[in-house]
């Protein structure tokens, strides 16, 4: 075997690497298709209004600091609301392939926190707070900015 031959072998190897790592990257099992009908499980929350706080894999300081202040209003400021069953708190990240029908649901660019309304097992409306980010410098500011979203859903019939 001569040394052009040898290196026809290693360059067509190279390239079928290159093709079949491509491939599995477009079309592997774990690959997230925002056209397929999602979810394939129905998310239900109890009745009451739920908030959701929504961050991706990465989360700077502000993401967190988001995060942090939200659910402190939900659990602290609107304490009451939560032992009475009425407000329930949570935080997603929408780059886990189960989430990720979320980021069309509730229309995702970013970080963020949602005000979602239940009854009956259905989601009744949703809220994107998306002024959190402005807010987030001013806590006074955001506290009654989240409080006054959240209690409106609350008051609700």
């Amino acid at each position: 075997m001569n040394s052009k031959n040898i290196i026809r072998i290693v360059l067509l190897g190279v390239v079928a690497i290159a093709v079949g790592s491509w491939a599995m990257k477009e079309f592997g099992p774990d690959k997230v298709s925002m056209t397929q009908d999602q979810p394939t499980t129905v998310v239900k929350r109890p009745d009451g209004v739920t908030v959701i706080n929504f961050h991706g894999k990465q989360r700077c300081r502000t993401c967190i600091r988001i995060g942090d202040l939200a659910k402190k209003i939900v659990t602290e400021d609107l304490a009451a609301a939560g032992q009475a069953g009425k407000l329930h708190w949570e935080h997603l990240n929408y780059d886990e392939p189960a989430n990720a029908h979320f980021v069309k649901e509730y229309e995702l660019v970013s970080s963020t926190v949602v005000a979602t309304l239940w009854k009956d097992g259905r989601e009744i409306t949703w809220r994107r707070l998306d002024d959190v980010w402005d807010l987030v410098g001013d806590e006074a500011a955001f506290r009654a900015y989240i409080a006054s979203n959240v209690n409106e859903l609350l008051e609700k019939p």
